[in-house]
């Protein structure tokens, strides 16, 4: 019985000692690394900087998953923020695009007039997910000159694997949290507010399947939330630096527009 309870009693102490040295290892990763080695850790591997400015354009391929209707997509996205997604939505053709100035869209779901290219209205928050999906760099690459700001907002355990989060304030003073994995300094998630028929929605992305594409790293998977939606890209192939002809980022005159 005596020696039941030295058993209990070292092994009380045992648990004590661990929980000291897991908080002091919580605490080490939380406060060893700055904001910009964070930032500077997570170019690297994605593929280092010279490697990301020899990216001109990127084109993407694969199927998109809305509404639980699995339909193809191609992205075309070319710098400094031009943007394109093609794809169907419950069987009708849409598009979303910014030209470097202003965001348009072929959006029959959203009625009838918008049928045939046409500027996305900036009333009623209509425009602002093609606004944000625009960013051809994450948005806390060089967060200073695009006049974001960054807050560093702790560490979490997210699925089980150890992340920085980042606060990022952007120039539009939206906020978004950024998920960095502690072991790859890849994205794992961002949270932030996307816009559903025009109503703000909490909204969490998923990154993951990263591989190499022209030396840079680039997820293949990407998986989202908001309300009650659930929706996926399933990238299947991803072409960088091929020809993408300037006019695809342009809102065809919809007198002579032809899907």
């Amino acid at each position: 019985m005596i020696f039941q309870n030295k058993t209990n009693q070292n092994g009380s102490k045992f648990s004590v000692l661990l929980i000291a040295v897991v908080a002091f290892i919580s605490f080490s990763f939380a406060q060893d690394i700055s904001i910009d080695e964070i930032i500077s850790k997570n170019i690297e591997a994605r593929g280092g900087k010279a490697n990301w400015e020899k990216v001109k354009t990127i084109k993407m391929t694969g199927t998109y998953v809305n509404f639980s209707n699995p339909e193809e997509f191609v992205i075309y996205k070319q710098r400094p923020d031009l943007y394109r997604f093609d794809t169907e939505r419950l069987n009708r053709f849409t598009i979303h695009a910014f030209d470097g100035k202003k965001a348009w869209w072929v959006n029959p779901l959203m009625g009838e007039q918008f049928a045939k290219p046409s500027f996305i209205p900036a009333e009623g928050n209509l425009a602002k997910v093609t606004l944000r999906e625009r960013f051809f760099d994450p948005v806390f690459w060089n967060y200073k000159a695009k006049g974001n700001k960054i807050e560093f907002a702790g560490t979490e355990n997210l699925d089980g694997e150890d992340v920085y989060k980042l606060k990022v304030i952007l120039k539009d003073k939206s906020v978004e949290f950024w998920y960095i994995s502690a072991e790859t300094f890849l994205e794992v998630s961002m949270t932030g507010t996307t816009y559903d028929f025009g109503r703000a929605k909490s909204y969490e992305v998923f990154f993951s399947e990263y591989q190499k594409v022209e030396n840079v790293m680039m997820p293949y998977l990407i998986e989202s939330e908001y309300g009650i939606r659930y929706r996926s890209l399933e990238i299947k192939e991803i072409e960088i630096n091929k020809n993408v002809d300037a006019s695809v980022f342009k809102k065809p005159d919809p007198a002579t527009w032809k899907k």
